[in-house]
């Protein structure tokens, strides 16, 4: 009710993040505690160590729900050059090997360009690109995600 009394203040974000926390919720929390830090930096917020610890909790949120999840699980690799099949074949085998309950479906996203919040300093760095691997125990999601993925999306023109 507070977000909607007034979207603006960050605190209210972060509340919430802390209440997803709490209930368990942990992507949840981070989206919150993603918003939190935009509305501190669009309303004004100059302190950048306020800024630091709303990236942390947020990264920190991110981590738990990804190593809490049971469908699937995640590899990031840092993108130096374009992923070509031989590299993705290779992804898919440290994948394998790092990830052995998550092998019934492995996808490697071919565009790669993921960019993470890695560090507290990140706004003010050139963003780190990522190669996306993930492992699902449905081969039918894993199938699923990758239709999706290769979908053209829509272009809208204005």
């Amino acid at each position: 009710r507070s977000i909607i009394l007034n979207p603006a203040y960050f605190r209210n974000h972060l509340r919430q993040a802390t209440v997803f926390r709490c209930l368990e919720r942990y992507s949840e929390a981070a989206r919150s505690a993603m918003i939190a830090d935009y509305m501190y930096w669009l309303t004004g917020g100059t302190e950048q160590h306020i800024s630091k610890l709303i990236k942390r909790y947020w990264q920190a949120m991110i981590e738990e729900a990804i190593t809490r999840e049971e469908s699937f699980s995640v590899m990031y690799t840092p993108l130096v050059t374009e992923v070509k099949t031989g590299k993705i074949n290779k992804l898919k085998n440290v994948f394998a090997k790092k990830h052995p309950d998550y092998v019934e479906y492995i996808y490697t996203d071919p565009h790669g360009h993921h960019i993470l919040p890695q560090g507290a300093e990140w706004p003010s760095l050139p963003p780190q690109q990522y190669t996306l691997t993930l492992g699902f125990r449905s081969k039918h999601i894993g199938k699923t995600l990758e239709r999706w993925s290769r979908r053209k999306l829509p272009i809208f023109s204005g």
